[in-house]
């Protein structure tokens, strides 16, 4: 068994439920979690001098900035260019996920999702990003 990291995430997501979950799926297993309601505010936030996270899950249509657009801004700041970002969204299709990978974000996970494929999903990215390392979990 590996240490644990304890990650700091930021969500993205106007739904309130869809939001609630994810931040309880992540504060039940320890994570430092803050949450947005939409793209503009994530970057407003992270303009304002909030930083630090290891990973953004960027939910993709949302009202006044949607997903793509964000991911596209963040990765033009120094701060979030290496941040690694998950696009969510229940709109799944083969143009979506391009967009999305093209937007510059590392991984497409469709919604509804379950606690397991998300951890999954967050797991496989920070491993890949080398935000953890071999045998760290976040579970």
């Amino acid at each position: 068994m590996g240490m644990k990291k304890q990650l700091r995430v930021l969500i993205v997501e106007d739904e309130p439920t869809n939001r609630e979950v994810a931040a309880g799926i992540l504060e039940s297993l320890g994570h430092d979690v803050v949450s947005v309601t939409n793209g503009q505010e994530a970057i407003d936030l992270i303009d304002s001098g909030v930083n630090g996270f290891d990973i953004v899950l960027m939910d993709v249509l949302m009202p006044v900035m949607d997903g793509f657009s964000a991911t596209r801004h963040l990765r033009e700041r120094e701060t979030t260019r290496e941040v690694p970002i998950v696009c969510v969204s229940a709109k799944s299709s083969g143009t979506d996920e391009r967009s999305g990978l093209s937007a510059g974000c590392d991984y497409y996970l469709p919604k509804p999702y379950r606690a397991r494929q998300l951890l999954s999903v967050m797991t496989t990215v920070l491993q890949e990003r080398g935000v953890l390392e071999a045998g760290e979990t976040i579970s």
